[in-house]
């Protein structure tokens, strides 16, 4: 045995004991581990709030820094998972790589096979690092990997390769399974418009279909030009707060209160009456159940979902989609095309009770808007041109009104009009009867995946909602402990589950009629006023150019009649269709609060034009640090002169990369006049973690400083302010920041 068998070598002592900085750097490895996974569950809650993402967060980090333990617990599939993200972290030394390995190998069980990450990441298949291994254990490093592992690793194991591969489809298709509607408005649909037959029932729905492809293209654009939206750093109305401005803003949080609270009532409704059908168990019973199991998510604050299972839902329910109609078409009798009712061609006439219900399912239908403007940075993040997420979301639609036609041409063949128009529940339970087992276990699935799952992440919102508010009441005596402000924040859902208990017990409420009630109220702004003037705004107002632009969807006309085709269907339902002087009145107050709140967005400049500067230090896995710089919508022309230390750079100023940020000391950009009245500069960076973090910097006006600076450090590296374009230079100068400690 020699020598280097048995002692460390000089640098190793000297550095310190191996073991040590190996646990350290083991703990960072699980730490960096840990956020990625919990960035991963965020990006797949719809309903988060940012206020309760930055909370999450803090305790996060508050919690790793304080005790030393990871808030979550990390399998071995996870390190593998995420090797990629976190192998920067580990320098190249053969003696701490091997320590590592060894740490590792004490604290979980895997095949050598299963971790060619992992191998890679700590370059365990290296000479060096081998040879290290056998100095510092006398014995093999192949003794850290296990012959074999269990059945359950194995299960595990195979749930960690599926994940890699969902999360790994091409942009497009993530796009499309994210941003796919849901199921609610298609239960619905075929019982509402029974009264017109199925030969003008199937021109509603490409004429709905066709509209919502467009308010769904325009914000799929307005959240790709958005900087906010791209990085997760806000929701749709944090995207309405900046461009549109703070009445756009209470506008729409007012209504997205509203609705989560009077639609979870129908979900309540909707999956107790297709799961009694099923199983004849009462419905009464089962929104005890739902609302127990909410309670549960409620408690955990969170649905634990990932962007694998959320793909995997919409996988199953497109499934059951498919195939309940197909099961239905052996039934198609062309004698139940032709009873009762009005339909194309025969002469009947609608009355506005039953036009009503058929706008407001029509709008549900297809509402797949709070997706699109919730699931943007998981899409952007891989294909920053954004050509794959507008594509996809487009396409989302057009699948979704294929499906939706094949669902009316199924029902309205199989099913008898009259028993369509007396259904009080889901589509699910006449279809049952006439088919069997089949749709009745398809659509229990299909109700629980969507209905159901809904429900839950809906309850999570309005809990997010309340929370945000009761800081505001901190003072107060009934709000200290953690219990009530728990009890405080689920009182809407605890009403919402009474209300519908009553319901039930009493046989009121159809599920298709409510569905389509409440959508009047609040899916023509969502769906169709905030899109178009969304997309309005970020053309002239957005951070980034997206690879591609449909000129067609931002011709003023078109957008004009969007909007008026939305308002209009709230005052039509006030002037004409609601027959109850509440309802109407109320629909009537909403379209002139719309119309007054239009009219202070566009006098608050929220078409006006800006000038956007972002320069950004990318430090995730692939990415690249860059500037970019915007005016009204389109790339910058000018002039962008970068100093190093070592030089200066000179480039066009649209848009460049930054090869070594670090060295960066100065950004100049010379812009001729765009009219643009507003200025955004913006400084930050992307961590390992894939958070944006602002930097500290001081920003100059004018070619000689006339305006001062101005420290972008105290607003988090982000300033909106006028902006004259006579300026003529804009200089950003990096305030070199204090040396990072942590691992």
């Amino acid at each position: 045995m020699t020598s280097d068998d048995v002692f460390f070598t000089r640098e190793e002592l000297l550095g310190g004991l191996p073991a040590r900085q190996a646990s350290l750097l083991l703990f960072a490895i699980e730490s960096r581990t840990a956020q990625l996974i919990s960035q991963a569950k965020r990006a797949a809650e719809p309903y988060l709030t940012p206020q309760a993402a930055q909370e999450r967060e803090r305790v996060f980090l508050e919690a790793i820094a304080a005790a030393r333990q990871l808030p979550l617990k990390i399998a071995i599939q996870d390190l593998e998972l995420y090797a990629p993200h976190w192998a920067s972290l580990v320098p190249e030394d053969a003696a701490l790589q091997a320590t590592i390995a060894h740490l590792i190998g004490e604290k979980y069980q895997f095949t050598k096979l299963a971790v060619p990450a992992i191998r890679s990441a700590l370059a365990l298949d290296s000479l060096a690092v081998q040879e290290a291994y056998q100095r510092l254990y006398h014995q093999a490093i192949e003794t850290i990997y296990a012959p074999r592992i269990t059945p359950g690793d194995r299960l595990r194991w195979g749930w960690a390769a599926f994940s890699k591969r969902i999360e790994n489809l091409p942009p497009f298709w993530t796009a499309f399974m994210l941003t796919l509607p849901g199921a609610p408005g298609l239960l619905a649909l075929p019982i509402v418009l029974a009264p017109l037959g199925m030969g003008a029932g199937l021109l509603l729905v490409v004429l709905f279909g066709v509209i919502n492809m467009l308010t769904v293209a325009a914000l799929a654009e307005a959240v790709a030009r958005s900087g906010t939206a791209r990085f997760g750093l806000g929701f749709l109305g944090q995207l309405v707060q900046e461009y549109l401005g703070s009445a756009g803003s209470l506008l729409l949080t007012v209504i997205l209160a509203a609705n989560s609270f009077l639609v979870l009532i129908i979900f309540y409704i909707g999956v107790s009456g297709t799961l009694e059908g099923s199983t004849r168990l009462p419905a009464e019973l089962w929104i005890v159940v739902l609302f127990g199991v909410c309670l549960y998510f409620l408690s955990k604050k969170s649905l634990n979902s990932t962007v694998t299972s959320a793909i995997l839902i919409v996988v199953i329910s497109l499934l059951s989609m498919l195939i309940i109609p197909l099961l239905a078409l052996p039934h198609f009798q062309a004698a139940n095309l032709t009873g009762g009712g009005w339909s194309l061609g025969r002469g009947g006439a609608l009355d506005a009770a039953t036009l009503g219900p058929m706008i407001g399912v029509m709008l549900s239908t297809f509402f797949s808007h709070f997706l699109v403007a919730s699931y943007g940075p998981v899409v952007l993040r891989r294909e920053p041109s954004a050509r794959s997420w507008i594509r996809g979301s487009i396409t989302a639609i057009f699948a979704f009104m294929l499906i939706a036609c094949l669902w009316m041409v199924a029902a309205n063949g199989a099913i008898p009009q009259e028993v369509l128009a007396s259904t009080m529940g889901t589509l699910l339970i006449p279809l049952a009867e006439i088919t069997g087992g089949g749709v009745n276990f398809l659509g229990s699935v299909l109700v629980i995946l969507s209905l159901g799952l809904a429900s839950i992440q809906v309850s999570l919102g309005i809990y997010y909602q309340v929370q945000e508010r009761l800081p505001l009441a901190a003072a107060s005596s009934v709000l200290r402990g953690e219990r009530s402000r728990f009890l405080i924040s689920i009182s809407p859902v605890v009403v919402v589950f009474l209300l519908a208990e009553w319901m039930a017990v009493n046989g009121i409420g159809s599920f298709a009629t409510l569905l389509g009630i409440v959508s009047v109220f609040s899916l023509p702004l969502l769906g169709g006023i905030f899109p178009v003037l969304l997309l309005a705004a970020t053309r002239r107002k957005g951070d980034f150019v997206p690879g591609v632009v449909y000129r067609l969807l931002g011709n003023p006309l078109l957008l004009g009649f969007i909007y008026l085709f939305f308002l209009a269907i709230i005052f039509l339902h006030g002037i004409w269709i609601f027959q109850e002087p509440v309802t109407r009145i109320l629909a009537i107050l909403v379209g002139l609060v719309v119309f007054g709140v239009t009219i202070a967005m566009l006098r608050g400049g929220a078409l006006k034009g800006r000038l956007a500067v972002e320069l950004r230090h990318d430090q995730s896995l692939g990415g690249k640090s860059v500037y970019h710089a915007t005016a009204n919508g389109v790339p910058a022309n000018g002039e962008a002169h970068l100093v190093f230390v070592d030089g200066q750079q000179d480039h066009p100023a649209g848009a460049g990369e930054i090869n070594v940020f670090s060295a960066l000391r100065k950004a100049r950009f010379k812009i001729p006049a765009t009219g643009a009245s507003e200025l955004k500069v913006w400084i930050h960076r992307i961590t390992p973690e894939l958070r944006s973090e602002g930097l500290a910097a001081l920003l100059t006006l004018g070619s000689n400083g006339e305006q001062g600076e101005i420290d972008l450090e105290s607003s988090g590296g982000q300033v909106i302010l006028p902006y004259s374009s006579g300026n003529g230079e804009i200089e950003i100068a990096l305030v070199e920041e204090k040396k990072d400690d942590r691992l």
